[in-house]
């Protein structure tokens, strides 16, 4: 399926501001762009696995590499693929904290398949322009996504800041299933 043609109508309502915050170990952004790049000219995408508090605050505690079919205009995490994840994070005590895929061009806006395809609507969806190839300062041309009001918002740049903090002190692992 081709994301071209899919993209939303305006958000039904203005993104109310949460308070939530997912602080993230500062190097998972590095880390993230190298996997996202590594699918070449296509989409690709990644989980940031960690804590969430009953207030929806988080802690990312790893970034997974799921199997992933990438192409031009879209990615695909199947079902089993998913299942896998699952099991990981459930073995761990975690939860998708941040979803994170790639788009070809500029737009950073989610699109109809963006909205059905990010798994969680208690995680936060984050989109890289340019299949990765992208460089800071955070969050500046990235889509940061939180959904509220039955609405996946795309946050100003100031709201997006205070969603995702990276913090220096925190170790994190990588998990690649592909």
């Amino acid at each position: 399926m081709n994301e071209d043609n899919l993209w939303r109508p305006r958000p039904p309502s203005l993104y109310q501001p949460t308070g939530r915050v997912a602080k993230v170990p500062a190097g998972v952004l590095p880390h993230t762009l190298n996997v996202l790049r590594s699918a070449g000219n296509a989409e690709a995408a990644c989980f940031w696995l960690g804590t969430l508090s009953d207030s929806g605050n988080g802690i990312v505690n790893a970034v997974v590499v799921p199997k992933q079919t990438n192409r031009r205009g879209n990615y695909e995490v199947p079902g089993p693929a998913m299942l896998e994840v699952a099991n990981l994070a459930r073995s761990r005590g975690w939860t998708i904290v941040v979803a994170v895929h790639s788009h070809p061009g500029l737009s950073v806006e989610h699109s109809i398949y963006d909205d059905h395809m990010t798994p969680s609507r208690r995680a936060v969806s984050v989109v890289f322009p340019n299949y990765g190839r992208w460089e800071g300062p955070w969050p500046s041309n990235v889509g940061v996504h939180e959904y509220s009001g039955n609405y996946w918002h795309l946050l100003p740049d100031n709201h997006a800041q205070q969603r995702i903090e990276f913090v220096a002190d925190h170790s994190f692992e990588t998990v690649h299933l592909r």
